[in-house]
């Protein structure tokens, strides 16, 4: 072989190896970090493992938690507080538990401010880890909490700050919160983003306590909407489960409903120091129960169970009677255990009203000493007093709701305290009740109270959907917590069943209307009729079944709005001057509330179907400048016969609750709306108009 030719090989195996070498120099280049976090939230102190109830408990935590190596574990607050294992050391037994477990970080949720400023101060001083907020600072401007921290994996770091919910103000006892300030949770989190990057953080964490409810002004959608940098936001507050979070302005928001009954896990890939890709899902307790517990944390949850044992053998007071919790009398009929924890609701709320479950008790306490394991096993359930505010007609709409299965044994029986009232068993469910009375005087039907009831039921447990309607004021305690200092407080107690609720003969009322009594719709009907919506229908019989017209729909809509005044008239052929519903028509049109007519007729008279109605009515909502927060709407099975016009109304008013869907899942499109539907479609309007403080158009 000549030398020229072996150069030439030469040449050309160098010129191959620099080929393959260029891939591998730019795949070093973008060499990728995979970090794990692992999340919880909402914990409420449920430290053991329910497989009843599908909750993890710690010790199969700390083993998926261990098989995850290097994995960060984080969690979005509420943990220390929610059981009876929890708040006898006031949280410090979970902490304890956390250390082991392996958190790296914590921000407090408006239940771990339950013992106080001073009671998370000592938490955070038995973390191992660091408990953020950076929103709360005290009287002298400071915080009082760590703000964030950074926390470095393969040589990126993460950094991690936290936000506390500024509902705690009233979420937690207002006592637990005084002297501390929840400063603007936008512009503090505007301020650790900008703090962390400065100290070179590669990926932005927001651990927050803010939930998604949309009835909080104050939520996590809304920091990733208006905070600009934020990768990751792992939420609390809301209890919601998203099994692959949720996307908000390039951030993605993880939270896993509520007791370790999910893990969350956020999959972040990290490539040349800059996020690239971050994924969220949820490990179920299905998927998880059968994990080995790991036997030391087995053996330190037994441990504070058995340091547990002299709390709950300790005496806190004396009755001198049977404490009447039998389950076949607590959810039939007024109780003195019902009385009294009716009462001791009342005491350290202050409200006007109790109403509670009488599922929500479990047992006896016989005459004697009473044990504060007793008081644990007549309450079990880690349930706290809520206060809402509600209009006297919601709180009779809840008794009729309690009562309107009697006498047959329900959970769902109301047990009441500032208030008495009777029911007749002999009349139709939702037309039982009467004389009700706050104190000694009359419910006001259109007074707002201030009721306080448990926080299953205040969002709706047990059926008391009216209950979602109320604003809350203020929460509380366990109520076992509650019951227990009432009885300290008094040392002895002596309840009796004093008349609060009463079994009678309801007196008989001329009905408005001769052909509603027993219907679905003769609350909504005669709630409109009082409000002088209905003024056309003149007769004895409402003929709620019958159809609806254009001009009736109109006509009421009108009326709802205040009559207000439109500039010009109808300028129709088949709408006269001086016609009842010539003004109303006139108003519509020029407001663009009317359906689209592209001829010289109106058709005032022509039947009006459901679709139709829903247009009408998410005009109305338009006109009156509603805004609806996005909702996935509802999928009805007949959603093919919607019309193209009407599909976006359909999904509008129902998201909005003032249409809903008919049994079998269908909304029924194209069949005709009733006189029936429409006093509730009114009633949900209206309903809707004054909790929003929307005035009629001047």
């Amino acid at each position: 072989m000549s030398k020229k030719r072996i150069i030439g090989l030469m040449l050309a195996f160098v010129m191959m190896l620099s080929v393959f070498a260029m891939p591998v120099e730019a795949l070093a280049a973008k060499e990728q970090t995979v970090i794990t976090i692992l999340h919880t939230n909402d914990v409420h102190g449920n430290a053991q493992e329910d497989e009843k109830g599908g909750k993890l408990g710690f010790a199969k935590l700390k083993t998926f938690v261990d098989s995850k190596p290097g994995a960060i574990l984080l969690d979005a607050g509420d943990m220390t507080h929610g059981t009876t294992f929890a708040t006898i050391s006031s949280g410090v037994s979970m902490v304890e538990l956390m250390n082991s477990i392996g958190y790296k970080a914590m921000t407090p949720g408006n239940h771990d401010y339950n013992y106080g400023k001073e009671g998370l101060a000592k938490l955070s001083e038995v973390a191992k880890f660091p408990i953020l907020q950076a929103n709360v600072v005290d009287v002298k401007g400071e915080k009082t909490l760590k703000a964030n921290t950074i926390i470095e994996v393969d040589g990126v770091k993460v950094g991690v700050f936290g936000i506390a919910t500024p509902e705690t103000k009233t979420k937690s006892n207002p006592k637990n919160t005084e002297g501390l300030t929840f400063v603007d949770y936008i512009k503090s989190a505007e301020e650790q983003v900008a703090e962390l990057k400065e100290q070179g953080a590669n990926v932005i964490v927001a651990l927050v306590h803010l939930g998604l409810d949309l009835s909080s002004e104050e939520r996590s959608d809304v920091l990733a909407e208006k905070v600009t940098g934020i990768d990751v936001i792992i939420d609390g507050h809301s209890h919601t489960e998203l099994p692959e979070g949720k996307v908000v302005n390039g951030a993605l928001i993880a939270q896993t409903a509520y007791h370790l009954k999910n893990v969350g896990e956020i999959t972040i890939t990290v490539e040349e120091g800059k996020v690239v890709s971050k994924v969220a899902k949820l490990n179920t307790y299905e998927e998880l129960k059968a994990l080995e517990p790991n036997a030391e944390i087995v053996a330190a949850i037994e441990e504070v169970e058995e340091s547990n044992k002299p709390f709950l053998e300790r005496v806190i007071g004396k009755t001198e009677v049977e404490l009447d919790g039998v389950r076949e009398k607590v959810r039939a009929g007024e109780t003195n255990l019902g009385n009294l924890l009716t009462d001791a609701m009342l005491d350290i709320s202050g409200a006007d009203v109790a109403i509670t479950n009488g599922g929500g008790i479990r047992a006896s306490i016989d005459a004697g000493d009473i044990t504060m394991g007793e008081i644990l096993q007549s309450f079990p359930f880690t349930n706290y007093p809520v206060v809402l505010e509600l209009k006297g007609a919601e709180i009779l709409e809840a008794l009729e709701f309690g009562v309107d299965s009697a006498p047959e044994v329900v959970g769902k029986f109301p047990h009441v305290g500032g208030m008495t009232f009777k029911y007749d068993v002999n009349q139709p469910a939702g037309e039982r009740v009467f004389d009700v009375k706050v104190g000694e005087e009359a419910l006001d039907l259109e007074k707002t109270y201030k009721l306080v009831t448990n926080d299953f039921m205040a969002v709706g447990g047990d059926g008391y959907e009216m209950f979602k309607k109320g604003e809350k004021v203020s929460e509380f305690p366990l109520l076992s917590e509650v019951l227990a200092k009432f009885i300290e407080a008094k040392k002895t107690v002596k309840p009796e069943i004093e008349g609060r609720i009463t079994v009678g003969e309801k007196p008989e009322v001329a009905e408005r209307y001769n052909d509603i009594k027993g219907h679905w719709a003769r609350k909504y009907i005669l709630a409109m009729a009082d409000a002088n919506i209905f003024t056309e229908i003149k007769e004895a019989s409402f003929e709620p079944d019958t159809k609806i017209t254009r001009a009736m729909l109109l006509t009421t809509l009108h009326r709802l709005d205040g009559e207000t005044k439109a500039k010009g008239n109808a300028d129709f052929k088949d709408v006269e001057n001086g016609d009842w519903y010539e003004k109303s028509i006139a108003w519509a049109v020029e407001n663009k509330i009317a359906l689209e007519n592209n001829g010289d007729k109106f058709k005032p008279d022509e039947d009006l179907t459901r679709e139709e109605m829903a247009v009408i009515l998410a005009n109305y909502l338009d006109y009156k400048e509603v805004v609806l927060i996005q909702i996935m709407p509802k999928d009805f099975a007949d959603e093919g016969d919607i019309s193209d016009f009407a599909q976006t109304s359909v999904d509008k008013v129902v998201v909005a609750k003032i249409m809903e869907g008919k049994p079998g899942n269908v909304f029924e499109p194209k069949g005709n709306a009733t006189r029936a539907e429409l006093a509730k479609v009114l009633y949900e309007l209206f309903e809707m108009i004054e909790s929003l403080e929307l005035k009629p158009a001047a």
